[in-house]
């Protein structure tokens, strides 16, 4: 079991150089695809210090009875009120990347700086358009391919591409990523950390570059 790490969690008194936020898909309680992704986080910029949380995509509620992402809201915009100065990022995976936006949506425009990474974003329910609070928005998803278990993402409603975004990397399932394996919407982190060409950054080096300037100001 992958279970919640939440900002109510962290440690109070020292405050980080900026906080990653994870926001995992329907089942990953289970399969753990995008938690393992934060628990093996290193962090977007060397030799400086940050935290991180991992929250499912229901902030830990039945949400595919009732909406949940307010619990995660709160908390986020909570302290984003107490540190204003503070970068956040925030990725979302699957249903965990529509309820990123939906997240973002709920936050207060004048607030701690806020860069949103969303990776083969999935949902009928919420919608892709573009949260007035976010500085920067990188979005990633599977185009085509993705093998028999595709079917998931596209009964749930994958977005794609999302208008709304600052850059749209499409990856393609036919496709190996840098370990051997084929892009696929299980495995959230080469779609985090690789490009589908070499001209193109990753979400990673993106969100990379956007901290460092928020860093710099």
């Amino acid at each position: 079991m992958h279970f919640q790490r939440t900002l109510n969690l962290l440690p109070r008194g020292s405050v980080p150089g900026y906080l990653a936020v994870f926001i995992g898909g329907f089942g990953d309680v289970a399969a753990g695809c995008l938690s393992r992704v934060e628990q093996r986080f290193s962090g977007f910029l060397p030799g400086v210090d940050h935290a991180t949380a991992y929250y499912h995509w229901d902030g830990g509620g039945w949400g595919v009875f009732q909406d949940r992402c307010g619990n995660i809201a709160e908390e986020l915009e909570k302290l984003r009120r107490e540190h204003p100065g503070l970068p956040v990022v925030l990725v979302g995976h699957s249903y965990g990347g529509s309820c990123a936006v939906e997240v973002a949506r709920r936050q207060d425009v004048q607030a701690a700086p806020l860069c949103l990474l969303t990776i083969d974003a999935v949902a009928r329910r919420q919608k892709s358009m573009r949260p007035a609070c976010v500085e920067w928005w990188g979005n990633a998803y599977l185009r085509d391919g993705g093998g028999f278990m595709d079917v998931v993402p596209r009964i749930g409603g994958r977005w794609g591409h999302c208008a709304g975004a600052d850059v749209n990397l499409a990856f393609s399932g036919y496709r190996r990523d840098l370990s051997g394996h084929p892009y696929s919407h299980r495995r959230p982190a080469p779609m985090l950390y690789e490009a589908p060409a070499e001209e193109m950054p990753s979400l990673f080096q993106a969100a990379s570059a956007w901290l460092e300037g928020k860093l710099a100001d």
